[in-house]
């Protein structure tokens, strides 16, 4: 069929009033049966606890969400090391001095040293 062939029983289908309403109608039905099929299958994949589209979706939605926050978080930890660096001036930050070690304690029935 044609371009202009079906642009003709286009024009032909929308002329006709009674045709245009049951078209609409059928329309209309195959929608609310669409809803109703995909309602019902959402039920059964929760009834096996098998995750459905719109699982996906939120899922999806959280990831980015998520993903969005972890973006966020690394451009602000990134400015603070570079700030810290520029007080700075630049320098390697000196080295932490070592914590001392405690003496241990002795042994029972050993006796202290000063």
């Amino acid at each position: 069929m044609s371009e202009e062939g079906i642009s003709s029983f286009f024009n032909e289908v929308m002329a006709n009033e009674a045709l245009r309403r049951r078209l609409g109608r059928a329309g209309e039905s195959f929608l609310a049966n669409k809803r109703t099929f995909d309602r019902n299958v959402e039920t059964i994949l929760d009834f096996v606890n098998l995750p459905s589209k719109r699982d996906f979706r939120e899922l999806k939605s959280r990831l980015d969400h998520l993903n969005g926050q972890l973006t966020n978080l690394n451009m602000k930890i990134d400015r603070m090391l570079a700030g810290a660096e520029a007080a700075r001036g630049g320098k390697e930050s000196p080295a932490r001095p070592r914590p001392r070690k405690r003496p241990s304690k002795p042994a029972s029935g050993e006796p202290e040293t000063p």
